[in-house]
């Protein structure tokens, strides 16, 4: 009888440990499954100037066409079931507000700034999807967190070292330096523009792959 309870209480400890173990494992395998990309939405984006709306990280981004967001917003939702609040504005910063006004805007007009980046053929470069990274941060006790996806385009590592080069030229300080290219996707609330620049930890941040199909 003793031995009995003794099994009984073995198996459900067991239950109690494994079980929840397993489902989170779950949950983890299917954040971490790839995500499904058109080949069509990584090319054909479109140069913006962003620079009449103050509330923009930046003063000049790229437009993807009009379904990627959205269907990469759909996809996220289905795996993370969480309340989440898609940009307002689909664009991807290039330019940041802060270095046009700090180390460019003295020496490159913004419509000369647009004009290199078509030179470049910004419009017709390809934006290969690197990862679905997500960055949290604790917020009045509770956590912050946007999802985002990091692109590579050499074409704009190209675009920024000619800016540089050009503001140069005429006594300018600009610095192209690093910028990682990230298109926003969800967020636990609408500040979308106090993540950015994000630079991106591809080891901790970066959770799953996108595939194209």
């Amino acid at each position: 009888m003793r031995q009995n309870i003794l099994v009984k209480l073995g198996v459900v400890l067991i239950a109690v440990v494994l079980l929840p173990w397993m489902f989170i494992r779950s949950i983890r395998d299917t954040i971490a499954e790839p995500y499904q990309v058109n080949s069509s939405t990584l090319s054909g984006w479109s140069l913006v100037l962003t620079d009449s709306d103050a509330s923009s990280v930046s003063v000049l981004g790229l437009r993807p066409p009009q379904l990627l967001v959205p269907d990469l917003f759909d996809q996220l939702f289905n795996r993370t079931m969480e309340s989440m609040i898609s940009p307002g504005e689909d664009t991807l910063p290039i330019v940041l507000r802060h270095e046009f006004e700090t180390g460019l805007q003295e020496f490159l007009s913004l419509d000369e700034i647009f004009q290199v980046a078509q030179d470049a053929g910004l419009e017709k470069a390809r934006f290969d999807p690197i990862c679905m990274g997500v960055k949290r941060k604790p917020f009045a006790g509770r956590s912050r967190q946007i999802y985002f996806v990091l692109f590579e385009a050499p074409q704009v590592e190209s675009f920024r070292s000619q800016i540089e080069r050009l503001s140069k030229a005429r006594g300018g300080m600009f610095h192209a330096g690093v910028l990682d290219l990230v298109l926003p996707i969800s967020g636990s609330d609408a500040g979308f523009a106090s993540w950015l620049p994000i630079t991106v930890d591809r080891v901790t941040e970066c959770q799953a792959p996108l595939s194209e199909g």
